[in-house]
């Protein structure tokens, strides 16, 4: 047998597991590792076993070394919001909700999905102050819409469909509605809503952006007609 042959096929056969080793076949996990999640984040964040994630770094810090490293520096960076196997369950039992249901959690369902409404309202008040570790955040990207406060969107949808009929019983009538002397049902539910608004305005707790939206939409509203 040719030696140069011989010596060019065993060069190629190098080349190809250099090739098949140097680059990772599930950069993703490494990226998560690096960033400080841990293996049983990474199996349960991309379903896989966690036999297969652990081999797979093991063989990454052979090949890359320094990543074990990396993960350790970031892991004990993580503090004290580390995502813990009953938050990860949780997370897990959000996940599917929203998978057979199409929607998040809401507060009027049975029992557990209440328990589920509670638990994804309090990631999102976390969130929202700052509060909540990177590795949280990653994990809960598989949830759609988390960050949204779905009650709160449904409460300021209904307060603008309330802005909106005042304002065309006002169009159409030249005066505020009344809440005590009203003339119809239909006069007494928005003029109860109005005086509501004059009230929260009045102790300073009617939010920057209705208080807008009513000078806009009613201007001279908060005088008495």
């Amino acid at each position: 047998m040719d030696c140069s042959v011989f010596r060019f096929s065993a060069t190629c056969t190098t080349v190809l597991d250099m090739t098949s080793w140097d680059v990772s076949r599930h950069p993703e996990w490494d990226m998560m590792y690096r960033a400080g999640l841990t293996v049983r984040e990474i199996a349960d964040r991309c379903n896989q076993n966690v036999a297969t994630v652990q081999l797979h770094l093991q063989v990454r810090e052979k090949y890359q070394p320094g990543l074990r490293s990396a993960h350790d520096i970031a892991l004990n960076g993580r503090g004290p919001d580390r995502p813990s196997t009953k938050w990860r369950k949780c997370l897990d039992e959000i996940i599917q909700f929203q998978s057979i249901h199409g929607r998040l959690p809401r507060n009027d369902g049975d029992s557990q999905e209440q328990r589920l409404f509670r638990w994804i309202a309090v990631q999102r008040r976390s969130f929202t102050q700052g509060g909540m570790s990177k590795s949280k955040v990653a994990l809960l990207g598989d949830v759609a819409d988390w960050t949204t406060d779905l009650h709160r969107q449904e409460l300021d949808e209904r307060w603008n469909a309330k802005l909106i009929a005042l304002k065309d019983f006002v169009s159409e009538f030249g005066a505020m509605p009344r809440y005590k002397t009203f003339a119809s049902e239909r006069e007494h539910s928005l003029g109860v809503w109005l005086h509501n608004q004059h009230q929260r305005r009045t102790e300073l707790k009617l939010q920057d952006w209705r208080l807008e939206a009513l000078n806009a939409a009613i201007p001279g509203w908060t005088s008495k007609m």
